[in-house]
């Protein structure tokens, strides 16, 4: 039997959710999950960051599944990784553009953080996307060794910030990962700043604050 492969464009409701700011909003946070959670969960995990002038949006992945009886979430899989890859920045450049419809951020710094699964999210937008961010932030995760080196140069040179952030103490990922990650960044001529904590696989929020305030 001779079988094709097609692919056929449809029509999908991706879910976020955000905190409730009440002022003039002076720095907006977009914050990219890891494997198997879901983004109300993790939203929560960046109270530390909350204020009356900032907005963090956390959204969820487009692949939703159970995961040890629980219900998690999931940005790709190595099946058809092209294809997902370009439906998530188009995704999340089309959740950029309806923030900017709903909320005054002029003047705002826009960052972007991603946490495990979320580093490679995280940075294939940051690299594809159509918008700017002040500053990118990676945690707990290595780099996407086939990202595109020559954009990202290019995307840093825009007043932009890379922040490479993970714990000594990481059961999931070891850190001679997060060292070959940053030695393939510096083979690559990218520029960024490299910080640990005394931990594991979690969000630092002394850490991840002191970088984006």
């Amino acid at each position: 039997m001779k079988i094709n492969e097609e692919h056929l464009s449809v029509r999908k409701t991706a879910r976020y959710h955000t905190n409730s700011p009440t002022s003039k909003i002076t720095s907006v946070n977009f914050v990219i999950h890891g494997y198997a959670t879901l983004a109300k969960n993790f939203i929560t995990e960046f109270s530390f960051l909350e204020s009356d002038n900032t907005l963090i949006i956390a959204p969820e992945g487009l692949s939703k599944f159970y995961f040890r009886n629980n219900l998690g979430a999931s940005w790709m899989t190595i099946e058809d990784r092209s294809n997902e890859i370009e439906d998530y920045i188009a995704y999340l450049d089309d959740l950029f553009k309806k923030i900017r419809s709903e909320y005054d951020i002029s003047g705002a710094k826009v960052n972007l953080l991603g946490f495990s699964q979320g580093v490679h999210t995280a940075a294939r937008w940051f690299i594809g996307s159509e918008y700017k961010f002040d500053k990118l932030v990676l945690c707990s995760s290595d780099f996407p060794k086939d990202a595109n080196f020559e954009r990202l140069k290019l995307r840093l040179k825009d007043n932009s910030k890379m922040f490479f952030i993970y714990g000594t103490n990481d059961k999931i990922i070891e850190n001679s990962a997060f060292e070959n990650a940053m030695k393939m960044l510096r083979e690559n001529e990218i520029k960024f700043s490299h910080t640990t904590f005394k931990g594991g696989h979690n969000i630092d929020a002394g850490t991840v604050k002191m970088i984006l305030e």
